[in-house]
């Protein structure tokens, strides 16, 4: 991973519903827009999964939940 002066790094966590972090990942990026995105995927590559958090030093910046469909 190569990282821009301008990035940041953020925490992606992959919770199951009996709120287990099953999945971690570091992600370098400068826009919410990106993390937004690999939140997104996440959620479709890890079907056990049924929201993602985005944290970065410690404090929660958002979470995605999985659509019920």
């Amino acid at each position: 991973m190569t990282s821009q002066a301008n990035e940041e790094f953020y925490t992606l966590l992959g919770v199951r519903p009996d709120g287990v972090a099953s999945v971690v990942d570091l992600v370098a990026a400068a826009e919410l827009k990106l993390l937004h995105h690999k939140a997104e995927a996440l959620l479709d590559e890890h079907r056990s999964c049924e929201r993602v958090e985005i944290w970065r030093d410690g404090i929660l910046i958002d979470q995605f939940e999985r659509a019920i469909a």
